[in-house]
């Protein structure tokens, strides 16, 4: 019986292979499948990071709401960036089909980096909800992403590019919330003794949840860098790159 499992595993991974090899997958299409897997990754990773520490983070920005009204709070702070989705995810649709979908990725994966960051260095709870509101809408990534998974892919390799949304959409909402809520208020949950580093004491006491925010702002600004370094333009009638810098600023100037 243990062989003929044995047999039936070793069918199934030749199978597998013989599977992937039929996909006719390029050097440019693996670009295209990397890139986006981080891009996705990081932008997954981004909106589930907080719900471990945010019932926490509620009270120590609200101390003064009682333990009832918490869950209210907190819930106000979540919907947030789903409220910045809705408004921005039209804008940055546009905004890819006009100057490219590389462009959108790389600058929208810099200011989710950016807002989300921002959030761990909140100093009061309306703060939060603001900052909260600009990690979703500086996040377009997942339309765009689908966009070139869809262009890149054809009917031998669509059903495949498209199963790395899944897939690194999944690794993002485990690994967050897992990271996130490790790295969460280390005084408090760790009882770290900083007796001769009163600085760095000083500064986690007063920005406890800022560490998983650093760790979230920094898987996003390194897949902004996965996708300026391998991404391909996948838009085949876009505005010159110049004019996309420029309009980028503009917005980022007068915002």
């Amino acid at each position: 019986a243990y062989l003929k499992m044995v047999h039936t595993r070793i069918k199934c991974i030749s199978w597998c292979g013989e599977k992937f090899h039929k996909l006719r997958i390029t050097k440019r299409l693996m670009k295209v499948y990397v890139a986006c897997f981080t891009s996705l990754f990081s932008s997954a990773y981004s909106i589930t990071m907080l719900f471990p520490f945010l019932p926490f983070m509620t009270r120590f920005l609200r101390p003064d709401i009682d333990e009832a009204s918490i869950s209210k709070y907190a819930g106000i702070v979540a919907a947030s960036l789903f409220a910045g989705r809705f408004v921005g995810s039209y804008i940055w649709g546009a905004l890819a089909d006009y100057i490219g979908r590389k462009p959108v990725m790389f600058v929208s994966g810099i200011l989710l980096g950016v807002a989300s960051i921002g959030f761990g260095f909140s100093i009061n709870y309306e703060m939060a909800i603001a900052l909260r509101f600009l990690v979703g809408i500086t996040n377009g990534i997942i339309g765009t992403g689908k966009a070139v998974l869809s262009e890149s892919s054809n009917d031998e390799n669509q059903a495949f590019g498209m199963s790395l949304l899944a897939c690194s959409w999944g690794l993002g909402l485990v690994i967050g919330p897992a990271l996130s809520g490790i790295s969460a208020d280390p005084l408090g949950q760790y009882n770290i003794s900083l007796a001769n580093d009163s600085s760095v004491r000083a500064f986690l006491a007063s920005y406890p949840y800022s560490p998983p925010c650093l760790i979230n702002g920094l898987v996003c600004f390194m897949a902004a860098g996965v996708v300026l370094w391998l991404l391909p333009e996948t838009l085949e009638k876009c505005v010159h790159v110049c004019v996309c810098v420029c309009v980028c600023v503009s917005v980022i100037v007068y915002a």
